[in-house]
């Protein structure tokens, strides 16, 4: 791969309120995190431009990041404060007379009304001096208070289509699209030409060359949301994405280059003293020499594309062992997306088989629908002779049974007698997911049973819980991946519950694995050999503790 120069098109700047462990706070430590990530430039936004008045949060930002060239000022614009005769467009030419490259609004978070005269005469000054627009449509009361995650980010699709069309000469840019939005968001990238996508969340499978073979890569911009995310998550996501190096250098730079404007982003000096595991995911090459296991995956049969309404592209287990390969995944832990239905037996054939077509690569989980108890004999019988199964995965959201309920004791008694993996999806509720009230009952109750708990890195909120239960009982671990990639996520659960309770997973073929691995190794809180633990040392263990040698 030739080198690749990096510009980040989704930066806050500026000290949050609720700031993640470690996350940039100033000047310094922001351009401290991007020459860890080797990202050379950044479009930033002052964050108190969300918080308060967008007006003196602008004035502020321009001030701060005066002398710095790497920073490009992008101006956030609201219709609040209310002041009669306000003259919204003539506020906007004079941010841009100021330097001012990119205009930002917050449509959720600051109510804004696109049909308001003084809106509408800054959106036609826009269009008239093509001058680009970043729709963030988060709700960081909700995504983080309530649910305490990204994926529920509502965008305003109907809203967004009809922005689109009405004003078809500005460019828009959609911040923080996610998988779940895949299915709405392709038909517009099809009606709307002037809409791209910057990728902080876009972590979807084969989204990046499927949008690149259908669109072009000119729809795509290089977006980290460094504040409260992990820029290592993009930066590993564009890195090992399989598109040509032509179309990974316009996303990562040159397109942004040319919407606002600028000239070539310069390359960083190289740094000699570079860690070789971070030189790896720099250039997107496979990890060598270090143990690299997930311990979150899923499987489908071939011709399946996504589940639940979603869009997600292959999910067999060929397209599972390439994408993973080009990372140097030794082996992926899979269960069926039979989870989702009654016919648990056939998805556990459907895990069975890609374990016998790829020898050592899959772990297979067997799915139980206690709502099925007919099945239970059968399912058993995958943990004896040559076929054996690694674990369960049970799934109460849409088994509507809680992992409580006495039609799960046979599972986990087996479980427990055979000290396998549960591969449990955290929730704050039973029906959800698996709360932490159940594994206080369950953990103490089949203690040889190995409880993982899934997305433990989703949120504050989740890690709190998860954490109090990885210290409570020595049968919990902590299994990471979530679209959200908080920012120093990681390093907090490694620190908090004992780097040796911390395992590497993805969700693939939810997810792509990539941005998780970006996740993990550009975490500045982790030491080398801390990394080597979550990426596969814990697996290893845990896999000799239920009877595999790996």
């Amino acid at each position: 791969m030739s080198q690749v120069v990096y510009f980040d098109s989704n930066c806050a700047f500026g000290p949050p309120a609720g700031r993640l462990p470690g996350a940039p706070a100033d000047r310094r430590e922001l351009l401290a995190e991007l020459d860890h990530c080797r990202i050379s430039r950044a479009l930033v936004y002052h964050i108190q431009a969300r918080e308060m008045d967008p007006r003196a949060a602008n004035a502020c930002l321009l001030r701060e990041i005066e002398a710095e060239p790497r920073f490009v000022p992008c101006a956030v614009l609201s219709h609040a404060p209310y002041i009669p005769d306000r003259d919204l467009a003539a506020e906007c030419r004079d941010w841009l007379e100021r330097g001012v490259r990119a205009f930002r609004m917050f449509p959720h978070w600051h109510g804004v009304d696109f049909s308001l005269p003084l809106v509408r005469a800054v959106l036609e000054l826009l269009q008239e001096r093509r001058v680009p627009l970043w729709l963030d449509f988060d709700q960081i009361w909700y995504n983080y208070r309530q649910a305490g995650t990204h994926e529920q980010r509502q965008i305003d699709w109907s809203g967004l289509k009809q922005l689109a069309r009405d004003y078809p000469g500005l460019p828009l840019v959609l911040v923080g699209g996610n998988y779940t939005h895949l299915t709405r968001l392709y038909p517009l990238l099809d009606q709307c030409p002037n809409l791209l996508l910057e990728t902080s969340l876009l972590q979807a499978f084969e989204a990046f060359p499927f949008i690149c073979g259908h669109w072009g890569a000119g729809r795509l911009l290089f977006g980290t949301g460094l504040g409260a995310v992990s820029p290592g998550a993009a930066r590993a996501m564009l890195a090992y994405a399989e598109i040509s190096d032509d179309d990974r250098g316009r996303i990562a730079a040159e397109n942004l280059e040319a919407l606002l404007g600028l000239g070539p982003t310069p390359a960083l000096p190289e740094d000699p003293d570079r860690p070789e595991i971070l030189r790896l995911v720099d250039e997107g090459r496979p990890l060598t020499g270090i143990p690299f296991y997930d311990a979150h995956g899923h499987i489908a049969p071939p011709g399946v594309d996504g589940m639940m309404g979603l869009s997600l592209g292959p999910q067999d287990a060929a397209s599972i062992a390439r994408v993973s390969g080009r990372l140097g995944v030794r082996a992926t832990v899979i269960s069926s997306w039979s989870l989702l239905s009654g016919d648990a037996p056939a998805g556990n054939e459907v895990a069975s088989q890609a374990a016998q077509d790829y020898p050592g690569r899959f772990l297979p989980l067997a799915v139980y629908n206690p709502n099925y108890p007919e099945h239970w004999e059968s399912t058993a019988a995958l943990f004896t002779g040559e076929r054996r199964f690694f674990g369960f995965k049970p799934y109460p959201f849409t088994q509507r049974t809680a992992l409580s309920d006495r039609s799960f004791r046979p599972m986990l008694e087996l479980a427990d007698r055979l000290h396998l993996p549960v591969l449990c999806h955290f929730d704050f509720e039973p029906l959800g997911g698996v709360p932490a009230s159940e594994i206080e009952i369950l953990a103490p109750r089949h203690p040889n049973a190995q409880f993982l708990m899934a997305h433990a890195g989703a949120s504050p909120r989740v890690a709190a819980q998860c954490i109090e239960m990885a210290r409570r009982f020595h049968n919990v671990w902590l299994e990471i991946n979530y679209t959200s990639v908080p920012y120093g996520m990681v390093g907090h659960l490694v620190r908090n519950a004992g780097a040796e309770r911390v395992l590497f997973g993805t969700d693939i073929p939810m997810r792509n694995p990539a941005p998780i691995l970006g996740w993990v190794v550009y975490d500045r809180n982790l030491t080398g050999e801390e990394m080597r633990l979550v990426l596969g040392g814990n697996f290893i263990r845990l896999a000799a503790g239920c009877g595999w040698s790996l």
